[in-house]
């Protein structure tokens, strides 16, 4: 896997084969923003802590760079945020959040999927609709 993904987000190779730190470039500023372990289905992990939540709607934001690119390979997130793990999948993510830019603030467009959504069981239910469309149109194909 390259290390330049696209021009916002860079993987950067740890000591592990499959894992990568995730590197927002904006103009103004870069920063670290989670890690991905490509191994098995991948999984993006990242650290949230209370200024991030989006208090309106009480939501976490994903990069939208990060989600539609697709590069880079991941299927699940989690967001630990306060020692609580929010699971939820990529798909879920860009099909069920809400886009926001916070540009005047100098921050990207995100995805905002409420912390009640954040869950493994409704990530899960989601996934398998998925799958059960995904069969249907291939047997009508």
């Amino acid at each position: 896997m390259q290390n330049k993904t696209n021009q916002q987000i860079e993987l950067l190779q740890t000591k592990h084969p499959h894992v990568f730190n995730v590197k927002l470039n904006l103009a103004h500023q870069s920063r670290f923003i989670g890690r991905i372990d490509t191994s098995g289905e991948g999984t993006f992990v990242t650290q949230r802590t209370e200024k991030h939540l989006f208090r309106k709607s009480n939501s976490l934001g994903l990069s939208y760079s990060l989600l539609s690119d697709e590069n880079i390979k991941f299927k699940w997130i989690v967001i630990s945020l306060n020692g609580q793990n929010f699971i939820s999948t990529r798909n879920y993510f860009l099909k069920n959040g809400k886009a926001y830019q916070f540009s005047n603030k100098g921050f990207e467009l995100q995805i905002f999927v409420t912390l009640d959504e954040l869950n493994l069981k409704t990530a899960e239910q989601f996934e398998n609709s998925i799958g059960h469309q995904e069969d249907f149109f291939n047997e009508v194909a």
